[in-house]
């Protein structure tokens, strides 16, 4: 496995190597570069030496064990429970000798090996390899060469850049003499040490004490333990003011549980702007937050918050970040909320301005109109939600722009005003529709009695329940009153959309049809598309798998997909005096497609494995240096 480092031998406690035997709650891996996080230390009952000492894990995958932490007691045949772990795996333990275990590497002699020194001797001088060869496809050997070597390492040095990234090195502690890393690496603006070994903050705070310059920090995918109480060198930062530079922290996948594990941070890092904290869990906030009226105090610099995946289920737990003075940035997907709720746009969430609901549990649109309370909201990532499971991708999007109406940017693209007055235009045809039908459907109260009266009431209250649904409906249907057909409210007027039946014209834009005359039908607003495609086949020999609908409610209108065979003309709007476009699928045009996505998924193979075998050819240029300089020691050792 790359950078394995099997268990050190004891040292003399200084700061040179990681500590010889394992701590609970240490990060480790094993020669197949498994992680685990240690659980136990001790002997083993079931082992036949009783006095050895063994590691007990918990594997992060937990196939990889053979037991959950409890085993067989060898001399008493009862069982034995070591540790328990976290998991409910019953193969995610294991017992492991301390010299089968990789305890991890320290960050300074990481950065020193990664970054060569600029007067190192050269590995391959006059661009060869000494002593390397490859056979020619004759049996003939072929000096291995090496260009450019002098430009890479000219590249490779920490002086002269402000940002390194130290992924899964498999970074422990920090190491060095004391002030060993300021002088190497004080100037550094950014470090990446996502997916190393770290479980413990002392460690984090004596990396990040001696960056004076760092601006962000990615510990991302690093299982620390809990903060609580400071660990030595955070408290120290905390008490002189706090790493004030420091503006961004990732710390997504962390292990952190509870709210409360984060409020001392508020001191730690008194200036951050950005906080990463997905794939963690803060299901308890608002007991974390009950003494400060639940909301979230300190982190007054705060502009965007990632909390997603946090194990968050009700729109009282997210409300609890409007007590984020300057948060204009929301991240909150893939969690369990299923409404959202209307807020005080005096007191909260004022300079909200982005917000990111992707993979919730959404169960109605109120929640999605209640963004309308927002004052400052601009930009939405919405989707992978119940209530848009049913919908194609440019319903969905059309939907959510009618009913929030401030949008700029929905998904990552820009809402036009064309877009804007097509949506809310097709939304007032709906639920005009639906106004429609709800009337058009007396109850069984107004059957038996046949009382004018109260069947004038009944249909005030059905229209009125419809409304409710849809807050921004009366607002549009005013704001584009004079560009539409009247919107009907359960009329005999034939001319309104809202009727029983509709008139449509068809245009086939097909090759084999495009010059047959337009189809004009007077068709039931509930037929659905399906139905609609085998009136195309039969009228323009096209089969219904090589269609593709679009319909214009006006010439000004946008075209809009009729993209799902089983949803009804009325549910996409389409009204009296319709236009409906029919188009061919390009198969030959999608056929390339296809052949380019597998000729793209190949060269992105091809890319990763000239990466991979340009990695590991470093990784043998850096052992080769590595071994170099070691005989350049014993040499000199021995010539003293």
């Amino acid at each position: 496995m790359s950078g394995f480092t099997p268990a050190p031998a004891p040292c003399d406690g200084g700061n040179c190597c990681p500590p010889p035997v394992a701590r609970i709650n240490q990060r480790v891996r094993d020669g197949d570069g498994f992680y685990a996080t240690v659980l136990y230390v001790g002997p083993v009952a079931s082992a036949k030496n009783q006095k050895e000492t063994y590691v007990g894990v918990e594997w992060d995958d937990d196939t990889r064990g053979k037991h959950d932490g409890s085993v067989i007691s060898r001399s008493t045949n009862a069982i034995v429970r070591h540790f328990k772990c976290e998991s409910s795996s019953p193969t995610a333990g294991s017992f492991v000798k301390p010299s089968k275990l990789d305890f991890g590497v320290d960050f300074a002699t990481t950065l020193s090996n990664r970054y060569v020194d600029p007067d190192a001797p050269l590995l391959a001088p006059g661009n060869k390899f000494d002593g390397c060869v490859a056979m020619t496809k004759g049996g003939r050997p072929k000096q291995i060469e090496f260009y450019g070597e002098e430009k890479i390492r000219s590249r490779q040095q920490v002086d002269v850049i402000t940002k390194v990234a130290l992924r899964g090195e498999g970074v422990s502690h920090a190491g060095g003499e004391p002030g060993k890393i300021a002088d190497y690496a004080g100037h550094l603006t950014e470090v990446d040490l996502q997916g190393n070994m770290l479980s413990d903050w002392e460690e984090v705070g004596k990396i990040i004490s001696q960056l004076s310059a760092l601006e962000t920090l990615h510990l991302n995918a690093n299982r620390l333990c809990n903060p609580l109480p400071l660990p030595p060198s955070l408290a120290a930062a905390s008490a002189s003011g706090g790493f004030k530079v420091l503006r961004r922290l990732i710390l997504n996948g962390t292990n952190l549980k509870g709210w409360s594990a984060l409020q001392p941070f508020t001191g730690v890092f008194p200036n951050l702007e950005e906080l990463y904290l997905a794939e963690n869990n803060f299901s308890d906030i608002l007991a974390s937050t009950s003494s400060s009226g639940r909301k979230v105090s300190g982190f007054e610099s705060l502009e965007l918050l990632d909390v997603s995946g946090c194990g968050l289920t009700e729109w009282e737990q997210l409300l609890c970040f409007s007590g984020l003075p300057k948060l204009k940035s929301l991240i909150m997907n893939e969690n369990d909320i299923t409404t959202i709720g209307a807020v005080n746009p005096d007191t909260e969430f004022k300079d909200l301005a982005v917000m990111q609901i992707s993979g919730t549990k959404m169960a109605s649109w109120s929640g999605i109109d209640n963004l309308n309370t927002f004052p400052s909201l601009a930009s939405l990532r919405f989707g992978k939600s119940p209530i848009t499971s049913v919908m194609g991708g440019s319903e969905a999007r059309s939907v959510v722009i009618a009913r929030v109406g401030r949008l700029d940017y929905l998904n990552g693209s820009v809402v036009r005003e064309k877009e804007r007055v097509e949506a809310e235009k097709m939304y007032v045809r709906r639920v005009a529709r639906e106004i429609t039908l709800a009337l058009s459907s007396p109850s069984s109260e107004t059957k038996k009695t046949n009382d004018s009266d109260s069947g004038g009431a009944e249909a005030d209250a059905k229209k009125a329940a419809v409304i409710a649904r849809h807050p921004a409906f009366e607002d549009l249907a005013r704001k584009h009153a004079a560009s539409m057909l009247p919107v009907g409210d359960g009329g005999s007027g034939g001319s309104s959309f809202g009727a029983d039946t509709i008139n449509v014209t068809i245009h086939s834009m097909a090759a084999a049809s495009c010059t047959t005359d337009p189809m004009s039908k007077r068709l039931p607003a509930s037929l659905n598309i399906g139905r609609l495609k085998q009136m195309c086949k039969r009228a323009f020999k096209l089969d219904v798998d090589l269609q593709i609908l679009q319909f214009k409610a006006d010439k000004d209108s946008l075209l809009t997909p009729l993209d799902s065979d089983d949803n009804t003309l009325a549910y996409y709007g389409v009204c009296d005096g319709s236009q409906v476009f029919m188009n061919e699928v390009d198969v030959k045009a999608k056929a390339r497609q296809a052949e380019k996505e597998k000729e793209a998924e190949r060269e992105a193979e091809q890319r990763m494995q000239k990466q991979e075998d340009g990695a590991k050819m470093m990784m043998g240029v850096q052992q080769m240096q590595i071994d170099q300089e070691r005989k350049a020691v014993a040499a000199a050792s021995v010539s003293k």
